[in-house]
């Protein structure tokens, strides 16, 4: 054995040796590494699969034709083999800054504060090395003359693209502190929208009509702009509203912050705040602060909570004034407000069989009435809480309804006209069961508890018709949650 290995070339016993025990050493080690991520379900098993069925074989070629067989530089074999592995080097190292950047093997903290744009610089820069790498030592190309003539070159280009590139550079220096990133709601300018994509050229948006707008990093780079969802998505959104001086300013901001609390979305903490804010020539200027945590719903949240205001405002009297200087021109009968008399309400309330009283007794009811009108998904009664109040529907359709802890609806029941609701605090004193909200718009007869009360004494066989409503709708309560 001692003798063959001293006839052998020096060659071979250095690189012969090396690449017959190292590479099967090299592609066990890496073949236990590629076990051991299989394990984990790794995102770098493609990787460790080019390095041991690739990688490795190509390595060990391109030494036996350049340490063992001694071809020179300028053999054409050679230098294929040798591009191919740089070609597979560069492609595997792409590979690994993409799994590391895009997959879960960094905290995704980290990862979101990695910008896109070094990432794509890092590709490129791969790129580009291992092209000169190849180009310089591979292929003996002059890099001193190639680097010489890009940069006369570059200077002609940049002189001639000075404002786009100004613009992109701009934009990258911007993106690379990550103020947005894709899902936020930001507003650049006059513009609000989703923060759709970003790129090196711009960022496009999808605004509240879904439509795509494309905006320079220029232009972002000299704007100034707001991010509604960082560093956290609560957001503030402040309304104004011209209310008449003969209204008490305590009254309308208890008015206000009622529509407010009742209206979806909008957050009970931190919780909304009313100011007075001037008094102007024909009336007094309020503006009411809330918060919401969804951007994406501030259009629908300000719908659905000044439409609440107008019903709020209707049912306590509260008026929005109108210029001091009109004149109206009337000729006719004379106008009746918009309440509603006794006699009107007496009327009502005897055509539901409930009330089936003495008219004088009912006339007094009336005198504690009064109708309300209440917008599309206003609450009139809430469960849990006891009420002062009994309710008749005079048209419109409402919903009763029990929710779990996770919001789910566990029952659910039309309310239509002539049905009373609200009895449980009048006959047992007892917190409501049910929530109940307007379905549609409705009107109601609101009936004050102890006016009943006085009306009950004086009529028992309705005092027990009303108790036998009451348990009569606890059972079918009951019976739907068993069901659910």
């Amino acid at each position: 054995m001692g003798d063959l290995l001293e006839t052998l070339p020096i060659a071979w016993k250095t690189w012969g040796v090396l690449i017959i025990f190292g590479l099967p050493m090299m592609i066990v080690i890496v073949g236990e590494l590629l076990l051991f991520l299989e394990k984990r379900e790794s995102e770098f098993i493609p990787i460790v699969h080019n390095i041991r069925n690739i990688l490795l074989p190509n390595l060990a070629v391109y030494l036996i034709l350049s340490k063992i067989m001694k071809l020179g530089d300028d053999s054409l074999i050679l230098k294929i083999s040798a591009t191919f592995f740089w070609l597979v080097l560069i492609h595997s190292a792409l590979k690994f800054v993409n799994t590391l950047v895009f997959s879960d093997a960094l905290p995704a903290t980290v990862r979101d504060r990695i910008p896109k744009l070094l990432v794509d610089f890092s590709r490129t820069f791969l790129v580009l090395l291992g092209a000169a790498i190849i180009a310089s030592s591979v292929w003996g190309a002059d890099l001193g003359r190639l680097l010489a003539a890009l940069g006369v070159g570059s200077v002609v280009l940049g002189l001639a693209l000075q404002d786009v590139l100004g613009g992109l550079f701009s934009g990258i220096a911007l993106l690379s502190s990550k103020p947005f990133t894709i899902g936020d709601w930001i507003r650049i300018g006059d513009i609000d929208g989703r923060v759709e994509t970003i790129d090196w050229r711009a960022v496009t948006l999808i605004d509240f009509s879904g439509d795509s707008i494309v905006v320079p990093n220029a232009v972002i780079a000299k704007e100034r702009f707001k991010n509604f969802s960082r560093p956290n998505p609560i957001h503030r959104e402040s309304v104004g509203f011209d209310i008449s001086f003969d209204d008490p300013p305590n009254k309308v901001k208890q008015v206000l912050l009622e529509a407010a609390s009742e209206t979806k979305m909008i957050l009970k903490e931190p919780a909304p705040h009313v100011a007075l804010i001037s008094y102007d020539e024909f009336s007094i200027h309020y503006e009411i602060r809330y918060f919401i945590d969804n951007y994406a719903e501030v259009a629908n949240i300000h719908n659905d909570f000044i439409t609440r205001i107008w019903y709020a405002n209707r049912r306590y009297g509260i008026t929005f004034p109108t210029r001091a200087h009109e004149v109206y021109n009337f000729s006719g009968e004379e106008c009746t407000t918009q309440s509603q008399s006794p006699k009107d309400i007496q009327a009502l309330l005897k055509a539901s069989e409930v009330f089936a009283v003495p008219d004088n007794q009912l006339l007094e009811l009336a005198k504690h009435c009064k109708i309300d009108e209440f917008g599309v998904g206003e609450c009139l009664l809430q469960k849990g809480l006891l009420t002062d109040n009994i309710y008749l529907i005079l048209d419109g359709l409402a919903k009763e309804h029990i929710e779990n802890k996770n919001g789910k609806t566990i029952h659910e029941r039309r309310l239509k006209q002539g049905d009373v609701f609200g009895l449980s605090s009048l006959v047992r004193k007892e917190p409501s069961i049910v929530t109940v909200c307007a379905f549609s718009d409705i009107r109601v007869i609101v009936i004050d508890i102890e006016a009943m009360h006085t009306l009950l004494k004086d009529n028992p066989e309705v005092a027990q018709a009303l108790e036998n409503m009451a348990d009569g709708h606890e059972r079918k309560v009951k019976k739907s949650l068993f069901l659910s």
